[in-house]
Parts: structure tokens; C-alpha cells; sequence
């Protein structure tokens, strides 16, 4: 269950101060969202706390890979993010909600298989917002070792690129994101184009700090 590919690269995605580790939980995350606003992640559609009074959990609308080639190109899918009262010492519980065909996650579950959000190769300088550019480029850089999806793994190793493709082409066209979520999502203004979030208030995310 390993893709240090991926994780490597996301090392030097967002929030690599080293000083934000000593911070609590609580100002941490609300330091994430204050930097969301003023450098947003061009990987994710939203990424923020589901609810303006739980700052543990949080959702994201992730983006496909921009380059169009790519089965997974135009996707949109809905995750949750579940933080530990340690973040960012232990890393959060990351999973699909919107089912995705993806070797290294599990259709059912939306468990994700990536190195990065293991407890061994997690480290306190990553944040959210590099956690979800690095699931971003698992799409385009899945790893074969020990898949989470057997079946979309074995076509792959197998190099039938037409059948693993069209499997993952008609389920990210039959099951893109529409604007489901407890965020305060709203359905698309029109295809293509996302969905619309009411954003909490630098107010709000200052109140939940203190």
C-alpha cells in the first residue's frame, strides 16, 4: 500500500513551514483556511470544514488532472477529511464519497491507498490543501503494488489501456460530483461548471480559534 511517487512530490506542495507543527490543532487549522483564501488550490473545486462549529472535519471537491488526455480529465468528486485532535501530528482519514474507478482506492469504501497519509510518512509540514494536490496526482500516477481495486490494477499490468480507460471514463462522466455534500453545496449553475459553497466568515473561523 505504498505510492511514494506521489508523496515525494507533494512534500513541496503548501504549508512547508516547519513552525506551523508546534501549533494546536485549532489554530493550525485555522491558519490552513486563512491561507486556502489568499493562495486557493487550483487541484480542488472547495476544501474546507463541512460545518461552521466543527473545524475536525472537513470536505473537498477534488478537480481532474488538467491534462485532457486523461481518463480522469473533467472528473469532480466529493471527499471527506477527518483530522485527529493531534493534526498535524498524525495525519487525517481521507476518503472518496463520490465513487471513483481508481486503482489505488476502494470503490466501496473510498478508501485511499497513498504513502503520504500513513503514520510513518506523514510529517507535520504537510497541510490539507497539499494533502489533496497529492490525491490529485495519484490520478495521473496510480501505483500497481497493491491496489485497493483489483480489477482496474489488473488491466493496467496488463497494459490493456482501452478497458482500464473506457471503466474509468464512463464512471467519472456517470458519477461526477453534482453538488452533494453537508457544506452548503448547491447543485451546478450548469454542467461543468461546479457547484457553489457559502464560505464560513473570518469571523466565524477567528470565534472557533479561541
Amino acid at each position: 500500500m505504498s505510492n511514494s511517487r506521489t508523496s515525494s512530490r507533494a512534500s513541496g506542495t503548501g504549508g512547508s513551514r516547519t513552525s506551523k507543527s508546534s501549533q494546536s490543532p485549532l489554530k493550525r487549522l485555522t491558519n490552513e483556511i486563512a491561507d486556502l483564501r489568499t493562495t486557493p488550490n487550483d487541484s480542488v473545486l472547495h476544501l474546507g470544514p463541512s460545518t461552521d462549529s466543527d473545524l475536525y472535519h472537513w470536505e473537498a471537491v477534488l478537480k481532474g488532472p488538467r491534462d485532457q488526455s486523461s481518463p480522469y480529465a473533467g472528473g469532480l468528486w466529493l471527499l471527506t477529511l477527518s483530522i485527529l485532535s493531534n493534526y498535524p501530528l498524525s495525519p487525517p482519514t481521507v476518503k472518496f464519497v463520490t465513487p471513483i474507478c481508481h486503482a489505488n482506492v476502494h470503490f466501496q469504501t473510498g478508501e485511499i491507498c497513498l504513502t503520504l497519509l500513513t503514520s510513518e510518512h506523514w510529517a507535520p509540514s504537510y497541510t490539507l490543501s497539499s494533502v489533496m494536490s497529492a490525491i490529485q496526482q495519484l490520478l495521473s500516477d496510480p501505483g500497481l503494488d497493491s491496489p485497493l481495486n483489483v480489477d482496474v490494477a489488473n488491466l493496467m499490468r496488463e497494459d490493456d489501456a482501452v478497458g482500464w480507460e473506457s471503466l474509468v471514463r464512463y464512471w467519472t462522466a456517470e458519477r461526477r460530483w453534482q453538488g452533494e455534500g453537508s457544506a452548503g453545496w448547491i447543485t451546478e449553475r450548469k454542467p461543468g461548471t461546479g457547484g457553489h459553497f457559502a464560505h464560513l466568515r473570518v469571523t466565524d473561523v477567528l470565534m472557533l480559534s479561541i
